[in-house]
């Protein structure tokens, strides 16, 4: 299991949490209740709407809220129509008491955010059975500053998917579990796709704190299997930070399309994400332009921990022309039982970081180290005392760990700073 992020920490993040306006706002607050609701009631808490079809209809405005009744059950999918402010988003979230309301469906999207600043909050969203589940996605984000907050997302061939139309969007504190569905998979060729928990084509996005598990499926093109908890394909300047993978197939994979001027994947930034699991094959994989869905520049992976046990995993690959304008390594802990990581000749991007386990298809630089991390368990990758990490960073990139704990003057390298 994952090593949770303390409730103090988990209270500072649901800060963010919202409740109804006041009775006296000129913004309105709607209630769906799909067991005892009705459409042709005024949609207050005492008189609730019963359908998200009734909601689809309404135009929310600036400073809007909808809230769905705990424990009960939606099928349809969600559509959000109209937009909210940077000072007054519209909200859609939960009421009540029970468990999260639940939004499925076989729809291509289970909920759709066209429009901007609109926040989703405390659904589940999605089931694993395949009568329930989100045929393509679970959350679709298509509007500029959209936020994904504390949801339970399952089942999805991409569980928040961001589209390139959306900037700025944030994807925080959710539970993303079993976003194993390949939507498609077909014999031969390099068409299968799926088994994402999140796919980013959007720029900006802020993707942090999330607890991602279990997106890995059936692949007939990607060596028997494929998934990623994060993969950006077309996005630039993204920040994917804080997060806790498990047994996705692999942690993140980087592409583009070079004959789109507008499908170039630069600039995108990881730090401080835990990464470990039996199932998992890859920690970050990216390539350069002679890869087909190549180049890919500007990517950034620091203060991550990694820990790859599976007979045939890779820590990072960088090919098809890997430059040092590819990806820059710093500061990481890298333990992968089949490759610590693979560079292309030349690469010299790296500095700082523990690495160990297999081979090393790639020169480290003076200032990395070959050691054992000395991490708690395959599991845990806290360190432990006489750790080669403790102290080898030099630059502090966040003030706090993926833990909650405070970085300070003494930098570890990895997502952990050891607490004796």
């Amino acid at each position: 299991m994952w090593k949770l992020l303390p409730l103090g920490v988990f209270a500072a993040l649901a800060a963010t949490a919202f409740t109804a306006p006041d009775a006296g706002a000129a913004t309105k607050t709607y209630y769906v209740d799909q067991a005892l609701g009705s459409d042709s009631a005024a949609g207050t808490q005492a008189a609730p709407w019963k359908s998200l079809a009734k909601v689809a209809a309404t135009t929310l405005n600036p400073g809007d809220t909808v809230l769905l009744r705990r424990g009960r059950t939606w099928s349809g999918g969600l559509a959000v129509k109209g937009s909210g402010s940077a000072s007054a988003p519209v909200k859609i979230g939960a009421y009540g008491d029970g468990a999260r309301p639940i939004v499925q469906g076989n729809q291509e999207a289970c909920v759709n955010l066209p429009g901007d600043y609109v926040w989703v909050q405390d659904l589940q969203v999605g089931v694993a059975a395949d009568a329930g589940r989100c045929s393509w996605a679970g959350v679709e984000v298509g509007g500029d500053h959209d936020k994904v907050l504390s949801n339970y997302i399952t089942g999805a061939g991409a569980g928040v998917y961001i589209a390139p139309s959306a900037d700025g969007t944030e994807v925080t504190q959710n539970d993303l579990v079993d976003n194993n569905h390949m939507t498609v998979v077909t014999p031969g060729g390099n068409d299968d796709s799926g088994a994402f928990a999140i796919l980013v084509q959007g720029n900006g996005s802020d993707i942090g704190w999330n607890r991602i598990s279990g997106s890995i499926a059936v692949s007939d093109d990607f060596g028997g299997l494929d998934g990623a908890a994060v993969e950006i394909f077309y996005g630039s300047d993204n920040v994917i930070h804080h997060n806790i993978s498990e047994d996705n197939e692999s942690f993140t994979e980087l592409g583009t399309d070079a004959a789109d001027p507008d499908g170039v994947s630069r600039n995108n930034v990881y730090e401080y994400n835990a990464v470990f699991g039996a199932k998992t094959r890859g920690g970050i994989v990216t390539r350069g332009a002679e890869d087909g869905n190549g180049p890919v520049t500007g990517t950034v992976f620091r203060n991550n921990s990694v820990r790859l046990s599976n007979a045939e995993s890779e820590g990072f690959v960088c090919y098809g022309g890997c430059t040092n304008q590819t990806l820059k390594l710093t500061q990481n802990v890298i333990q992968s039982a089949m490759k610590v990581g693979y560079a292309d000749t030349g690469w010299t991007a790296t500095d700082h970081n523990v690495f160990y386990g297999g081979q090393r298809q790639f020169t480290p630089g003076p200032t990395d180290k070959i050691a054992d991390p000395k991490f708690t368990s395959a599991t845990n990758l806290t360190l432990t005392s006489g750790s080669p990490a403790i102290g080898l960073g030099t630059t502090k990139y966040a003030d706090i760990d993926v833990d909650g704990n405070p970085v300070g003057t003494r930098i570890d390298a990895g997502a952990y700073q050891f607490t004796p």
